[in-house]
């Protein structure tokens, strides 16, 4: 069933892309913003500024129209000369995602930077993140048919981006878009924001080795353990955060959802013990428990250097349906309005 949300209700992880940050704008930085209507020149087009989608720390994500033919796309920007270079990572992994057509990524149409101002990219207006989406439903959560199916093309955006030779460090509810007009037939998602990916090869195909000691990467409610302990991460890390997604999509929660995101110690203690014979089945209440306890066993069991077997986590998902009777055609959530 539907439940009318007010954006105030939303947690900040589903309001605004991660890069741009948690914190308010400062002021000299509000100052270089586009106002509405506000031309901006690309590298192969002009775009005029619509109304504003999202704002975090650095920059902002705007709907606008391109001047040409007035068809809607979104601009994400960052204010220049501050610390963060997240959009520039962005450019890097889209012009890849780009050359190798991976249907499962957001698709960049330009690219530009107003001078002392901000630098921006365009891409495709996109459907609701899955975030977003989940807190229209009673409960926060969405049905288990649902829920599995999404985290499966959500597990193939990921496959799609390991492949192209990035860890993604922040894989999150929000992070998954909505193909705008999907149906169950044809579901599909993107994947977005990749201010904190890391290329895990070097120029000569080999995995990098770890660093001895890295900073906190991610969101605290979905960060792997391996942030926690400020590990190098690496695939398998991509896939315990998926896990932790896909276990809130299904439950509503997690059961370090009520900490703050500063609360990092305390979330790491409490997925360690997610762990233990008593954590784990508190972690996978409502969840086909025997499937989700032979993925997170999985997963547990990967190193860094292992590629992760996208096969056998596509497998027991599909078992999970077909044991608890869920059917590729169900109707969406969204679709029939009803959630159970």
């Amino acid at each position: 069933m539907l439940q009318p949300v007010a954006p105030s209700r939303l947690p900040a992880d589903c309001l605004c892309i991660r890069r741009l940050g948690d914190d308010e704008m400062e002021a000299p930085f509000l100052d270089r913003l586009p106002e509405t209507n506000h031309l901006i020149v690309g590298s192969h087009d002009k775009y005029a500024v619509g109304k504003k989608i999202a704002q975090g720390r650095f920059g902002a994500v705007y709907e606008v129209l391109r001047q040409c033919d007035g068809k809607p796309f979104a601009v994400k920007l960052e204010v220049c000369d501050t610390h963060s270079h997240g959009l520039d990572m962005d450019f890097v992994v889209l012009s890849r995602a780009a050359k190798a057509d991976l249907p499962n990524v957001a698709h960049m149409i330009d690219r530009g930077r107003i001078a002392n101002h901000f630098k921006f990219i365009v891409m495709h207006l996109m459907g609701q993140n899955l975030c977003q989406l989940r807190y229209l439903f009673v409960g926060d959560r969405f049905s288990l048919s649902t829920a599995l199916r999404l985290s499966l093309k959500c597990l193939d955006a990921i496959k799609q981006l390991h492949n192209l030779g990035f860890i993604h460090r922040d894989i999150k509810a929000s992070n998954f878009c909505l193909v705008p007009g999907c149906s169950a037939k044809d579901l599909g998602v993107y994947l977005v924001d990749f201010g904190l990916c890391r290329s895990y090869r070097n120029s000569e195909g080999q995995i990098r080795p770890p660093r001895a000691s890295v900073s906190f990467k991610g969101t605290t409610k979905y960060a792997p353990l391996a942030a926690h302990y400020e590990k190098e991460q690496s695939l398998k890390d991509d896939m315990e955060s998926w896990f932790y997604m896909t276990v809130e999509m299904i439950t509503g929660n997690l059961p370090w959802s009520g900490l703050h995101r500063k609360q990092k110690d305390e979330a790491r203690v409490m997925k360690e013990a997610a762990r233990t014979p008593e954590g784990t089945s508190e972690l996978l209440k409502s969840t086909p428990k025997e499937e989700f306890k032979r993925i997170l066993k999985y997963i547990d069991c990967l190193s860094y250097q292992s590629h992760p077997d996208y096969v056998y986590l596509n497998q027991m998902l599909n078992l999970s349906m077909k044991n608890q009777g869920c059917k590729p055609d169900d109707e969406l959530d969204w679709e029939n309005n009803n959630n159970g």
